[in-house]
């Protein structure tokens, strides 16, 4: 199930993980867990991120669904 952008965030926050702004205003944030790193898309109002980005992204993070409660 896709999930909007602004939920991911709400949910890695809890997770322990630090979102900041990517520099240049390119629509994107960065999300940080310990020395691990990835990038969050941020589109637009109408915007859902695919379930096999959402797995990339916590793949990247060293997460599981379970960790962020998906």
């Amino acid at each position: 199930m896709p999930i909007k952008p602004r939920k991911l965030e709400t949910m890695l926050v809890r997770a322990g993980c630090t979102v900041e702004n990517k520099r240049g205003g390119s629509g994107h944030k960065t999300a940080r867990n310990g020395n691990r790193k990835t990038e969050l898309p941020f589109h637009g109002a109408g915007f859902e991120i695919p379930d096999k980005l959402v797995n990339k992204i916590l793949a990247d993070l060293g997460l599981t669904r379970e960790d962020i409660g998906l």
